[in-house]
């Protein structure tokens, strides 16, 4: 089992390269997403910092909750001793990046080629008024057909 995340705003390293990557893999092995997965955090810079959600254990700073929603490592470890693959990871945005100054907003990466959406109801700073939805941007991993619905 692998994850892989990265951010959207990372200037150190293109984000696309770890998506083409993940793509060159999928055209091989076909149905990857049984052991594969990425997460791409919206507005994060290279592995943290950013004006995006960039607490979701990925070594600089954890969420708020250290587990298997909340957390990259628990997310891998329930994956792979249990079986459960994660479909979201919630990423944690504090305060000028400071826990102590407390939770700014938070939401779900979803596994690629999904995004987080929002439901247009509830609270933009609550993960749960987001919905992992197929990118109609992004084609299939390895098929390159247009996604309708990503499982």
């Amino acid at each position: 089992k692998m994850i892989q995340y990265a951010g959207w705003a990372d200037t150190a390293i293109a984000p696309e390269n770890g998506l083409n990557y993940y793509e060159k893999v999928a055209k091989v092995m076909r149905d990857v997403h049984d052991f594969y997965r990425v997460f791409m955090a919206p507005g994060m810079a290279h592995c943290y910092g950013g004006a995006g959600p960039n607490s979701f254990g990925n070594g600089a700073r954890n969420g708020p909750v250290i587990d298997a929603e909340h957390d990259l490592l628990k997310a891998l470890e329930l994956w792979v001793e249990q079986g459960v693959a994660p479909d979201k990871i919630i990423a944690t945005k504090y305060v000028n990046d400071d826990p102590l100054q407390g939770v700014a907003f938070q939401r779900p990466l979803c596994p690629y080629p999904q995004i987080a959406k929002y439901d247009g109801q509830g609270n933009t700073t609550d993960p749960s008024s987001f919905k992992c939805v197929a990118d109609k941007d992004r084609r299939a991993p390895g098929n390159h057909e247009p996604q309708a619905a990503y499982r």
